[in-house]
């Protein structure tokens, strides 16, 4: 599955009336939507940039193992999504998650709660919107903070919430969002929690409450082009039809940028580092 996006910017005190034209637009009402979003990151760090150019080896190597030596293996991090509701805030559960359950009951008609999403970095395509590819696969049973450790392996980073509202134009999925942290104890977590603490004690992110507006059209076969470009035309329709009222644009890829840094140790000096050390040495 791919995704294609354009973002924008709607300030707080505009959220109410771009709410009524989304509506009127979409012909809908607006569906709340509020999630949890874990992080995680792969317990092994990322190798040094060119060090899969440095590898020893003889010459007889054959050709197709050569080229699978200089590919540099890449490293994400993950999310662990939860659908949640207002019930769920607040129960009073502060308590680092071993217990976390996705079991559904299909007979009752529930839906799964519980899912895990990929999503890789932005292409570099110049076709005006953002493009990556993405991958969410649904759990319906266990214990899903388990499911992530066990899977990478991966290890916990943080988790944050995710409340606004969304609206399907055609192909188009619009969220009106923002984001929300729980700071006092964001840091000191080792886990998920069990349940959402209670909704007032969180914070936003973004201090000026500003909501970020995302448009979206999924494509399921990326390589038919006469697909793709339907997707592209539709979604930059919808983005003339929001001109004068939010103005939606193309992000920076590198702030998409799901992959992990590569990060020096501490006290290693890297030969570019040494290099511009001795120069006025040398002068």
């Amino acid at each position: 599955m791919h995704e294609l996006l354009l973002y924008g910017q709607v300030s707080a005190a505009r959220h109410d009336q771009v709410l009524k034209i989304l509506a009127g637009f979409a012909a809908m009402q607006p569906r709340r939507i509020l999630q949890r979003r874990i992080i995680y990151r792969p317990e092994r760090e990322p190798e040094e940039p060119g060090s899969h150019l440095r590898r020893g080896g003889t010459q007889n190597v054959a050709v197709k193992q050569k080229q699978q030596s200089t590919t540099p293996t890449q490293l994400y991090y993950t999310h662990l999504v939860q659908k949640l509701s207002d019930e769920d805030f607040g129960k009073g559960d502060s308590k680092a998650s071993e217990t976390l359950s996705a079991d559904v009951d299909f007979e009752g008609g529930q839906e799964p709660r519980w899912s895990s999403l990929f999503e890789d970095m932005p292409d570099t395509g110049d076709r005006g919107v953002s493009i990556r590819f993405t991958n969410s696969t649904d759990l319906i049973g266990g214990d899903p903070h388990t499911f992530m450790i066990t899977s990478g392996p991966n290890r916990f980073v943080t988790e944050y919430y995710v409340e606004g509202h969304r609206f399907v134009h055609g192909n188009v999925v619009v969220f009106l969002h923002r984001i929300l942290h729980e700071p006092a104890v964001r840091n000191l977590q080792t886990g998920p929690k069990v349940n959402p603490p209670a909704f007032d004690s969180l914070q936003l992110l973004d201090q000026s409450g500003t909501y970020i507006l995302e448009a979206k059209v999924r494509v399921q076969d990326f390589k038919d082009a006469s697909v793709l470009e339907a997707g592209v035309n539709e979604l930059k329709a919808f983005q003339t039809s929001m001109r004068g009222c939010v103005e939606l644009s193309l992000p920076d890829r590198l702030t998409m940028d799901t992959r992990v840094k590569y990060k020096l140790a501490p006290g290693v000096v890297t030969k570019a580092q040494a290099q511009q050390a001795q120069a006025p040495q040398n002068r």
